[in-house]
């Protein structure tokens, strides 16, 4: 999380960027518990659009934009952890949707936990490179960290287009089912032609 470097860059005070961190934290508690009440009771697929989606404006709009300490870090935190803390809730919902067998739900959610120790290990080598150059008030992204944001809104982005699925849910199941029968009906014919 780069809210205290950028907290710094912007001139606050090491309290200040603890408090914020703090903030964040609540926020993503809430996230958390929200997402998965509504995991509960919505689609998954609608949630990872919007989870993805709402991340992706807050970084691009509320990051890119804010350059003053009274809203937008406090806000940008908030929120944007409100959104992407709860996305971690839906990787059960995620493994239940591609199958039906509890051990393999429980092996493709420990896949996406090391995924995300895995990025969140290369997450500051990634992201280094990417936040350079002079600090600014002018420009979007507080300068420095324009690339940094762009990467992480467009990141986001193509995230949300996998809970688009949904629009597309019913044909796919209904091709695999065309494409099960059609291959049921082909090996019915070969088992009929040996015989």
């Amino acid at each position: 999380m780069f809210i205290p470097p950028y907290a710094s860059s912007l001139g606050l005070s090491t309290s200040s960027g603890t408090i914020i961190i703090s903030i964040t934290n609540v926020a993503t508690i809430f996230g958390q518990v929200s997402v998965g009440y509504l995991a509960d009771r919505f689609d998954g697929y609608i949630l990872i659009f919007i989870s993805s989606f709402l991340s992706n404006v807050v970084v691009l709009c509320i990051w890119g934009f804010g350059k003053t300490f009274t809203a937008p870090p406090f806000l940008f935190s908030v929120l944007l952890m409100v959104f992407v803390g709860g996305y971690r809730v839906l990787y059960c919902r995620f493994a239940t949707a591609l199958t039906n067998d509890d051990g393999t739900q429980a092996w493709l959610y420990s896949i996406f936990e090391i995924q995300r120790g895995v990025v969140t290990i290369l997450g500051g080598f990634i992201s280094g490179p990417l936040v350079s150059g002079a600090t600014g008030i002018r420009g979007y992204g507080f300068g420095s960290y324009e690339r940094l944001i762009l990467v992480v809104g467009m990141s986001m982005l193509i995230s949300s287009f996998g809970g688009i699925g949904w629009v597309f849910r019913g044909k796919v199941l209904k091709y695999n089912q065309l494409f099960r029968s059609r291959q049921s009906l082909a090996l019915w014919r070969e088992t009929l032609g040996k015989s």
